[in-house]
């Protein structure tokens, strides 16, 4: 068994996203409490995805890939400044391989740019110790509702970002480093298409460069721009790993689905 990639997911509406979602969410479900999903259970679950999906707020999920098959995933969205994770799963038989962990500090990466005050989710009755872990707090004795303060400044350390809604300092960033490229940056089509877009922050976080990718049948096609004070090696290696590691992701899943329409 290959290292598992935590990857993220730009698009939630492409299959089998939804469908892996699901799938995971049963079996760790059936694992906790013996219970598995019946078709209503699944029909809700569907419909809550969906929909916090077409409300199109920051919404942001990542999973975790054993070669392209979907093992874990975390996904959410932010309001009012809060950033809601409502899902995180992980398939019984990848549990205890600290994949929860890996999800959840991705997943408050979203928190670089300023987009949120606080983190809350509801948790599990098995899963609270793992949250107070990571400093998720109940909001009284014997709740189930776990929050965490992000308002005093966190300790940053430079980082490949994903960026799911590009909001106003990425844009601002991002228009910046673009021209002094001699390039425009449209995050107009970011938007439209869930085009992926990956920022290098660095330990102030500031954004010192970002990473544009599309892929189609002669390969994928990466441009990357650094902004001139920073054009680091490590800064362009860096945002070139998590492209291609995104892609790798891709093609794999890919691969699996033309295997079973066979």
């Amino acid at each position: 068994m290959k290292d598992v990639l935590i990857a993220p997911i730009f698009d939630q509406a492409k299959a089998p996203v939804w469908e892996d979602f699901l799938h995971i969410r049963n079996a760790a479900t059936f694992h906790v409490t013996g219970s598995r999903m019946n078709k209503k259970d699944y029909e809700i679950a569907l419909e809550d995805f969906v929909s916090g999906w077409l409300s199109r707020r920051l919404n942001f999920a990542f999973g975790a890939y054993d070669e392209g098959n979907m093992v874990a995933f975390i996904q959410g969205m932010c309001i009012d400044k809060v950033i809601s994770i409502q899902s995180l799963y992980v398939l019984p038989e990848y549990m205890k391989r600290k994949l929860g962990c890996k999800l959840l500090q991705a997943a408050e990466k979203v928190h670089a740019f300023g987009v949120a005050d606080s983190f809350d989710l509801i948790s599990l009755v098995n899963a609270q110790k793992f949250y107070e872990k990571y400093d998720y707090k109940p909001i009284s004795a014997g709740s189930n509702h776990y929050v965490k303060n992000v308002r005093l400044p966190m300790q940053v350390r430079s980082a490949v970002v994903p960026v799911f809604k590009p909001v106003g300092v990425v844009v601002k960033a991002c228009k910046e480093i673009a021209k002094l490229n001699g390039e425009d940056f449209d995050s107009g089509f970011i938007k439209k298409f869930h085009a992926p877009l990956f920022v290098y922050v660095d330990c102030a976080g500031n954004i010192q460069g970002f990473a544009t990718a599309s892929q189609d049948l002669s390969g994928t096609k990466t441009k990357i721009y650094l902004h001139p004070n920073h054009s680091y090696s490590c800064v362009k290696n860096s945002l070139t790993r998590a492209v291609d590691d995104f892609y790798m992701v891709q093609c794999k899943v890919l691969d699996r689905i033309k295997a079973k329409e066979k």
